[in-house]
């Protein structure tokens, strides 16, 4: 198998046309999103990063992505510290023969343990998706986190790049 890959481009979506319209970008990260069950979350904490798998749900405007975790974990600890996170949602397990197959999304956005009166609205989102986390999401060692998202950097073809923010953001 022979592979051609040049520089990765940079592609504004605002300034794009075609299959990379702003609205395209959204779609196809409406479409990651919304059927990958798994993101792989970053915090950072004594000068280090750390990751966490975890499952996940979008809200339908993609402002919004939600999860939840126990309290007395790592990423609880360092999100409390400090709120600003930084998701991978990918579909590579769906494209095992050709990277430029591939599509990922990185996430950056502020997360926060939710109020109690949010979490009725935001835990059915997830178990909506996630409807075996039931017990989990609802145990009171557990903490439903909200990540308000500030932009997405979606990859696709492997060298095309394209950030995207959420309509209340841009």
């Amino acid at each position: 198998m022979n592979h051609d890959y040049d520089e990765p481009m940079f592609i504004n979506v605002v300034s794009c046309r075609d299959d990379c319209s702003k609205e395209q970008i959204e779609i196809e990260i409406k479409e990651i999103s919304f059927k990958q069950p798994f993101a792989v979350l970053a915090t950072q904490g004594e000068g280090q990063p750390y990751t966490s798998l975890i499952s996940f749900a979008a809200s339908t405007d993609l402002q919004h992505l939600v999860f939840a975790t126990p309290v007395q974990t790592r990423k609880y600890s360092q999100i409390i510290k400090n709120n600003r996170v930084s998701l991978l949602i990918d579909n590579r397990s769906q494209q095992p023969e050709s990277i430029n197959l591939i599509r990922a999304i990185t996430v950056t956005g502020q997360a926060r343990p939710l109020e109690e009166e949010e979490v009725e609205q935001w835990s059915r989102l997830l178990l909506d998706k996630h409807n075996y986390l039931a017990k989990f999401v609802k145990s009171n060692t557990s903490s439903l986190i909200l990540i308000r998202v500030v932009r997405y950097f979606y990859v696709r073809r492997f060298q095309e790049v394209y950030q995207w923010i959420p309509q209340s953001h841009s």
